[in-house]
């Protein structure tokens, strides 16, 4: 019985072990310090805002989301003298999606300036129907910004993205019957902080316009298109907010995407690092680093396991390599508790009781 005993406590020790080590290979550290380095080394202005032109407040704000992926303080990303912190504590806008990801970089990161601002800007646009912006995609990340401020959010808010899915199952950037899967995946992240379950019909059926643009090994705009960079970083956000990776159907697409969202980095040269894009390699990589990291949109606070920034390589003359600044890591909230260290302690406590259980040999008499 001892033998027994013993043999299954190892078995069931080595398949935590197992389960610990997937976990935490799925993650794309490389991916997302290459990523980071190319945003800050070659993207980086003199005042600390990154990209030259477009919204830099939004490409900012979703940069500074990615450094706290990587538990790393928006201030040691700097141009000279001047962060992306610096800049990110004097932003200022009008627009409701550029607010709703300024405030979700604000409640990642404690240097990034204040929240109780860009909270009654946002509570102040909001209709007495629900709306927020003038656009599905705007209200969402208001709403995603207000969650990860530890703000309510109103059932009304959650009615009015609901009354807009589409037959389809999915979302259309204005409301209507033009559904794209950027759209889709963050309401359901919105949806998603502002309480409603992964098993609600309007979660389900979005997922199952999400399944209806995967192909050729990654997620695309909408059915039928190539697979992006874009649309990867999103929908693989919304597999981690819902927890579908638990299931093996959307696990898989969880580590399709990732692959092909890696095969579209930049091997080398200029723009090693960045997500290609014939658009906007920019708009295509602000995202990447998070994505990389499995965080999703559900989640603030600066994480736990720190990935540490590269210097700029030595051609670079965008900035200089950033100077590590010591900060206190706050505990992620909002999304699901990384539970690898204790799984693998138990692991390693299981593993030695079954040693303890082990028979022992007697000496043999003389």
């Amino acid at each position: 019985m001892k033998r027994l005993t013993s043999a299954t406590l190892t078995t069931i020790a080595v398949l935590v072990l197992a389960s610990v080590t997937a976990s935490a290979q799925n993650r794309l550290p490389n991916n997302a310090q290459r990523g980071l380095q190319w945003l800050q080394c070659t993207q980086q202005q003199s005042n600390g805002q990154i990209g030259s032109g477009g919204n830099p407040i939004a490409r900012s704000s979703e940069v500074a989301f990615g450094l706290a992926a990587a538990g790393q303080d928006a201030a040691a990303m700097k141009t000279g003298g001047v962060s992306l912190a610096d800049y990110l504590k004097t932003a200022v806008s009008t627009d409701v999606g550029t607010n709703g990801e300024l405030l979700i970089a604000r409640a990642s990161q404690t240097h990034a300036g204040p929240t109780a601002a860009v909270i009654t800007q946002l509570q102040a646009a909001k209709g007495s129907n629900g709306e927020y912006g003038a656009d599905l995609y705007s209200d969402a990340l208001a709403i995603l910004g207000l969650r990860a401020a530890n703000q309510a959010v109103g059932q009304d808010a959650v009615t009015f993205l609901k009354d807009h899915q589409q037959p389809d199952g999915g979302w259309g950037f204005g409301g209507d019957q033009y559904t794209d899967s950027n759209t889709t995946a963050l309401v359901i992240q919105a949806l998603l902080s502002a309480g409603l379950p992964s098993a609600d019909g309007a979660i389900t059926h979005g997922f199952a316009y999400l399944q209806s643009v995967f192909g050729q090994g990654g997620f695309a705009d909408a059915p039928g298109a190539a697979p992006d960079g874009n649309s990867d970083e999103l929908a693989i956000q919304a597999i981690l907010a819902a927890n579908q990776e638990a299931d093996q159907t959307w696990r898989s697409k969880l580590d399709q995407a990732l692959a092909h969202l890696a095969g579209l980095q930049v091997g080398s040269g200029v723009d090693a690092g960045a997500i290609s894009n014939p658009y906007s390699k920019l708009f295509a990589t602000t995202f990447a680093p998070a994505a990389f990291l499995l965080r999703p949109l559900t989640s603030s606070g600066i994480a736990e396991t720190a990935t540490s920034l590269l210097a700029c390589p030595v051609s670079s003359t965008a900035t200089p390599t950033p100077t590590p600044v010591a900060t206190a890591k706050l505990a992620q909230t909002g999304g699901a508790a990384d539970i690898r260290p204790p799984l693998a302690g138990l692991a390693l406590l299981l593993l030695g009781t079954g040693v303890l259980m082990r028979p022992r040999r007697r000496a043999p008499s003389r």
